[in-house]
């Protein structure tokens, strides 16, 4: 791999630092699916198709930094294969960003539930063991041979504790990288989550990992959560983390950049001047590095193709998928009754409410605000709690708003009358239907919707001016 640097993965409340005339940001990387709106087709035609935003893209395109892309919706650890409709999209953003190589996680979102593929709405951790292996290759090898630039995966987060039955970490990821013939996107932040919350050393994980394949590097910060450490992105980099950088990067012969990685919701406490100190003391790790790149020339591991997912990683992904986002996994082999024991589920079934939480509150944030105004926040925490249970997750925000969007109108004849609620969801839902669908729809109002909503949005009470009652009509842009 070329040499590249040091960089930031890109938020919109970083641009005006990639606008910067600064030699220690030499690295732009992408999340593409963040810029992506989903769209499912109706009628005879379900099909889902990931429509790119192509303006925010190409402005993105322009920025003067070297560019890689880090797919974060659809990981290369379980046995749900992503079609072309994913792929061709992100092979078209590889090409015209001019990416030297495209990532995604080791790790699975999405299993099988009596026949249907259901989101577990988190990056979930696969199954170690030689099965778990066979099915992460096939997964890579199968998007590799469709992009065009080369394919790394990330080291991931584990908040369970090991198993008796599976392969250390670092052995699990070597035999996958080895016998996939990839890259590896070594994310110690991701390592050092998993040591300090009761799994495999870092030092053993590099001990047992190819490190020639090693093409890029995560840094980040975490906080606690009870007594877990998340991998939260929310800080700025440890003491102790960056003194792990420092002893392996040296050891990295084809390392091709480093990035720090920080989530929008954390910038405005971290600081812009604080992630420019970041990027500088990532450049003195940097130049560390070993000075000449190398080829190890390898042939690659062999790995069985078998068709069929191997039973313990079905078994696997549907017990853990099931349990993460709060639903009764039924029976299950006495060995995997254990995952229901473990406490780092509670961890996975915390942070996957939150994200839907937040999934639904931003696309239908008025109907929030008259649920929680006019049912008060302990009856919406368990509104949210039986939707939660009732429902599974959809990691983009469209389909996460029209699910709870159809949850709510078959809850409100049980609910305390919330004056307005009907016709502000029935709006809220038009637009997501709209925008996920291509559906047109009409809203009936026999109140002012303009007061109604300057109402809500400066928080005042709501006078409720009654109008003749007039339709609104809903359609798709274009």
């Amino acid at each position: 791999m070329r040499p590249l640097g040091v960089g930031l993965v890109y938020l919109e409340a970083l641009e005006s630092l990639f606008l910067e005339d600064n030699p220690d940001l030499s690295v732009l990387e992408l999340e593409p699916e963040g810029f992506w709106q989903k769209v499912v087709g109706t009628g005879a035609s379900d099909t889902v198709k990931y429509v790119p935003n192509r303006q925010v893209m190409a402005r993105i395109a322009r920025l003067p930094q070297h560019k890689l892309l880090h797919s974060v919706g659809f990981p290369v650890g379980g046995s749900v294969s992503y079609d072309r409709e994913h792929v061709a999209p992100l092979a078209t953003e590889a090409i015209a960003f001019d990416a030297s190589w495209v990532s995604e996680h080791l790790s699975f979102n999405a299993f099988e539930v009596d026949g249907a593929v259901e989101q577990a709405g988190f990056l979930l951790p696969p199954r170690q063991t030689c099965g778990g292996v066979q099915t992460a290759v096939r997964s890579i090898r199968r998007i590799a041979s469709e992009l065009p630039v080369p394919f790394a995966f990330e080291t991931g987060v584990n908040y369970l504790q090991p198993r008796s039955d599976e392969m250390p970490d670092g052995e699990f990821f070597a035999s996958v990288a080895e016998a996939a013939d990839c890259g590896i996107l070594l994310d110690l932040h991701n390592l050092w989550v998993n040591e300090r919350n009761g799994r495999q050393p870092v030092h053993e994980v590099l001990a047992a990992l190819p490190l020639d394949r090693v093409w890029e590097v995560h840094l980040a910060g975490g906080m606690m959560l009870g007594d877990y450490y998340l991998d939260a992105h929310s800080d700025t980099i440890s003491p102790l983390l960056l003194a792990i950088a420092g002893d392996v990067l040296p050891r990295l012969p084809n390392l091709g950049a480093v990035m720090f990685e920080i989530l929008p919701s954390y910038l405005p406490r971290v600081g812009l001047d604080r992630v420019r100190d970041e990027l500088a003391v990532l450049n003195g790790l940097w130049r560390l590095r070993p000075a000449q790149c190398v080829r190890v020339q390898r042939q690659a591991v062999a790995i069985p193709e078998g068709a069929e997912t191997p039973p313990d990683v079905a078994v696997w992904e549907r017990v853990l998928g099931m349990l993460a986002v709060g639903h009764s996994c039924g029976r299950a082999p006495d060995e995997d009754r254990a995952v229901a024991r473990d406490r780092g589920i509670a961890i996975w079934r915390t942070l996957i409410n939150e994200g839907r939480d937040g999934r639904i509150a931003r696309a239908m944030r008025f109907t929030m605000t008259l649920l929680l105004r006019g049912l008060g926040p302990k009856a919406v925490h368990d509104l949210l709690h039986d939707y939660h249970a009732n429902t599974f997750p959809d990691v983009y925000t469209g389909s996460e708003a029209d699910r709870f969007a159809v949850y709510l109108v078959g809850r409100l004849p049980t609910l305390p009358r919330v004056p307005f609620l009907k016709e502000v969801l029935a709006f809220e839902h038009a637009l997501v239907r709209a925008a996920l669908y291509g559906a047109s729809s009409r809203v009936e109002w026999d109140v002012d919707p303009s007061e109604l909503f300057d109402a809500l949005e400066a928080g005042r009470p709501i006078a409720g001016r009654r109008i003749p009652r007039v339709a609104m009509d809903i359609v798709p842009e274009g």
